[in-house]
């Protein structure tokens, strides 16, 4: 790490403090007649419990129970001084019980509570109902919002992503990626942003946090049904006519307790044989070319989790999951005609296993991961392609091959405080994977005209083909430790300061070094600011070191002809020395946050949030022909291209984003509308992409691809009529950029991406998208009014509504059995989304789009709770 960063950290460090003694001059506390208590509940997380329940017992014996409000804090006023019994409880999370003395004037206090049976005693501390322990802004999804997301989990996924924004990861309890539980084992979904917990390996990413619902209060079960007939979709814009589609989606699933109050299990089966239509646009010698290609999915998931309660203080979460899935008829589409069909057939087998629990004072987490993924692809022909650029590709796709990989992942991570102002998080991770490959690309190689017009006349530009073995195996290993220390210094304000150390194979750099700050401060009652700065390494990616292990000169090179013969590429042409892929001596990428932002209630039911996030990354990977020719002559004549992976690479961003949150508990209506704007400039899209010119590769800075300069989103819940529900979920944004080319290879380096005179990189924009989905819910009682409802028998009262999905009651009794019948729209307004744009100026389309997204798409089905 240089000098100057150590001296920003410093200087960031210094500022907090002075920030810190201002705070402590300036802000007073207000004193209440009697005493007011502000209770925070937490999830073993740190997480806000915005559903839970908080009872305070007088000394005379009298019971008080006040619902949290969207902030996760329950509030108490007119209390007379004396000692007091808090006790805490929330669906699927053990009840924490503690004293509570009340003085007059202003009295705050957190309790933590533990999933499912693993109880945690919590000191009583004069914590700010804002304290979170990395100083992250917090929004979490109420039942409503969780049940009107797609009963589909790679949909719901997706709707996550878009609600969370551009680089969102999905966690499920604590674990990334994988798939996502069905709605009815979901338990909370919350969305985190701008942390700067050492704990975190990546910058700037919203966490998406799953957690799952024990399985201990009784056997429940759900069967859930999707169908969406093609008759009632829309026409896509660039069809002429309606595609073929169809849309079969099936799920069941149930849980509940082996041994009541200690082991429960859930099972979850969920399968989707369905297929969906690529438009085809082309241009080829006869005319246009408008077509349709089916392309079918089928998918089978099973998963099986057991939660065991090993002691009152340790629990042991198991789960096993297995994920099949066949694609058909990949590749077609825009101007890859139908004989650039490739299918893919792949499996993965994962198992996870959680270990929480009580070590005296310390709360320890271990986390263990195995995986073992494996993808078949074949093409549908063996002919050598034949590429148009912009206008027509056709022959055969060139891959095919397995590849296999086996991963293993351990985390420890131990919390505890250190008298009343500390609160300490340590843990060490270690991440190893094995890849076996036989993956092939262009092996039947590959004919690119330039236009048209060359295509008639038999000109070529070149011929590419890689041959050789493509049979690789590796090895790579991650691993990284982290200290984390929240400090509270006033009531009103508090400092997290962290370090994280990084180091993986294949990296030259051992020592990667991460320090981080943040604070958090309570301006008055309602305000709070956040803060933070800190460094983040990112990883090199597998796949960019099996690419070097691959196209190394021996096992495999790319062939590279220019201007070739045709049919036959012997017919003509200069053929270039062996060109070959490699790795510089490569660091970690670095990447440096920073953010500041408030969020404050502007009344009773709606608040607001704003912050800036500043985001600067260096010895970002790319890739650069070190041996691209000049003035026709290359450096090294004895190779042709050598695509050389750089640590040289730049990345800026820039992004305000502005929220607002509605939320009124007692109609269970809920509302929140985000807006983003943001700049994000890059040298390259990808690691792999080569400049327009690799001699001077700094003059491709520019936008990067992700430049999307304004977003929109919003979301709306709420009942209507006749019992209906409605979930809106809307989102808009600006045109994304794309590149203006001349079509041809003008330096030659037989790389067709070199723009006109005066050019920039992602200089054009394409067109604004609109896009969302509407979902329409009726639910019907079967034999009794379903307990956990809202104002209902076994329920909480209304306005208790939050982040804890409570559909199901007790053991036994018909008060569960619920049927939900519903219809959901993607894309409802059948807005066209013209995109991709064609940025070559000796194509016919150039400045046009020759695509769209998905038209309007209609799915209905319903759910049986048992």
């Amino acid at each position: 790490m240089n000098q100057s960063l150590i001296r920003a950290w410093l200087l960031f460090i210094t500022m907090i403090a002075l920030v810190g003694t201002s705070a402590v001059d300036t802000v007073a506390q207000t004193a209440a007649p009697g005493g007011t208590v502000r209770i925070t509940v937490l999830d073993p997380t740190g997480g806000r419990l915005v559903s839970a329940q908080v009872t305070l017992v007088d000394p005379a014996g009298i019971e008080r129970t006040v619902a949290v409000n969207v902030s996760g804090v329950a509030v108490f006023d007119g209390l007379a001084p004396g000692t007091y019994q808090a006790r805490a409880t929330a669906e699927g999370f053990s009840t924490v019980r503690m004293p509570l003395v009340v003085k007059r004037g202003e009295n705050q206090t957190t309790m933590r509570l533990a999933i499912a049976g693993v109880e945690q005693t919590i000191n009583v501390q004069g914590e700010s109902p804002a304290q979170r322990r990395d100083n992250g802004f917090t929004q979490t999804l109420t039942a409503d919002e969780i049940d009107a997301l797609s009963d589909d989990p790679d949909e719901m996924a997706d709707q996550l992503a878009e609600l969370a924004g551009p680089g969102a990861q999905i966690y499920v309890d604590g674990f990334r990626g994988g798939r996502l539980p069905p709605k009815a084992q979901i338990q909370q979904i919350r969305f985190h942003s701008n942390s700067y917990s050492a704990e975190y390996h990546d910058a700037g990413m919203v966490r998406v946090e799953v957690i799952t619902r024990p399985g201990t209060a009784g056997f429940r079960g759900q069967f859930n049904t999707g169908f969406g007939p093609g008759a009632l979709n829309s026409k896509n814009a660039f069809a002429t006519e309606k595609g073929d589609e169809r849309l079969n989606r099936y799920a069941i699933n149930f849980q509940g307790p082996i041994v009541k109050g200690r082991t429960s299990l859930s099972i979850a089966v969920d399968g989707n044989a369905s297929y969906t239509s690529k438009t085809i646009v082309a241009a080829s010698p006869t005319g246009d070319v408008f077509g349709q290609v089916r392309q079918p999915t089928d998918g089978l998931s099973t998963s099986v989790r057991i939660v065991h309660q090993i002691s009152e203080n340790n629990q042991l979460r198991a789960e096993y999951a297995r994920r099949s899935n066949s694609r058909d008829n990949l590749g077609v589409g825009d101007f890859d005609l139908p004989s650039r069909a490739f299918g893919i057939e792949s499996g993965a087998d994962t198992l996870r296993v959680l270990n929480t629990r009580l070590v005296g004072k310390v709360f320890s987490e271990l986390k263990i991961e195995w995986s073992n993924q494996h993808n078949d692809t074949t093409s549908a022909s063996a002919l050598p392609a034949i590429r148009v650029l912009d206008a027509f590709t056709s022959g055969g796709a060139g891959q095919s091959g397995t590849r296999v990989t086996r991963q293993f992942q351990v985390e420890q991570d131990f919390d505890f405080a250190l008298g009343r102002r500390h609160t300490l998080r340590g843990g060490v991770a270690l991440e190893s994977g094995w890849w076996d490959s036989t993956n092939r690309s262009n092996s039947n190689g590959a004919y690119i005209f330039s236009s048209l017009a060359d295509y008639n006349a038999g000109k070529p530009s070149t011929y590419t083909r890689r041959i050789g073995d493509p049979t690789v195996a590796y090895s790579m290993l991650k691993a990284g430790w982290y200290l984390q220390d929240d400090i509270r210094l006033t009531k009103s304000f508090s400092v997290g300061l962290g370090v994280r150390q990084e180091a993986q194979t294949q990296v030259n750099d051992k020592w990667n070094v991460a320090p981080r700050a943040a604070f958090t401060w309570n301006v008055d009652k309602t305000t709070v600011v956040r803060g933070g700065y800190g460094l983040f390494y990112d990883w090199y990616d597998s796949n960019l070191y099996e690419q070097t292990l691959r196209v190394d000169g021996t096992h495999q090179v790319d062939l590279v002809v220019t201007n070739p013969g045709f049919p036959g590429v012997e017919g003509g042409g200069i053929s270039l020395p062996p060109s070959v892929i490699r790795s510089a001596s490569l660091t970690q990428p670095l990447v440096q946050q920073a953010s500041a932002g408030f969020e404050r209630p502007l009344t009773p039911w709606m608040g607001l949030k704003a912050d800036y996030m500043w985001t600067r990354a260096s010895d970002a990977l790319r890739s650069i022909n070190v041996n691209a020719p000049g003035n026709g002559v290359r450096p090294d004549p004895l190779v042709g291209n050598v695509t050389e992976i750089q640590s040289t690479g730049r990345r800026a961003s820039d992004r305000l984003t502005v929220n607002l949150n509605l939320r009124a508990p007692k109609q269970r209506i809920t509302s929140n509308v985000s807006y983003q704007l943001q700049s994000v400039r890059n040298y390259a899209d990808n690691a792999t992409s080569l400049p327009s010119n690799s001699l001077d590769p700094d003059a491709d800075w520019g936008p990067s691809a992700q430049d999307v300069r304004h977003r929109l989103v919003l979301s709306f819940n709420a009942p209507l009529f006749f019992g209906i529900r409605a979930g809106i979920n809307l989102q808009a944004w600006s045109a994304t950029p794309y590149t203006i080319t001349t079509g041809r290879d003008d330096n030659g380096d037989t790389v067709f991406n070199d723009r006109p005179a005066g050019i920039g990189r992602n200089s054009a924009r394409g067109a604004a998208q609109f896009n969302g989905t509407m979902r329409f819910t009726k639910s019907v009682t079967l034999g009794g009014a379903p307990a956990g409802v809202p104002g209902r028998p076994g329920g909480p009262p209304p306005g208790a509504g939050g982040d804890i999905r409570q559909d199901s009651g007790e053991a036994g009794g018909s008060a569960r059995r619920r049927m939900d019948v519903y219809a959901q729209l993607s894309n409802p307004f059948n807005y066209v989304n013209d995109n991709p744009f064609v940025g070559n100026q000796l194509s016919k389309f150039f400045g046009q789009a020759t695509a769209a997204g998905p038209a309007r798409r209609v799915e209905v089905g319903l759910s049986l709770s048992f």
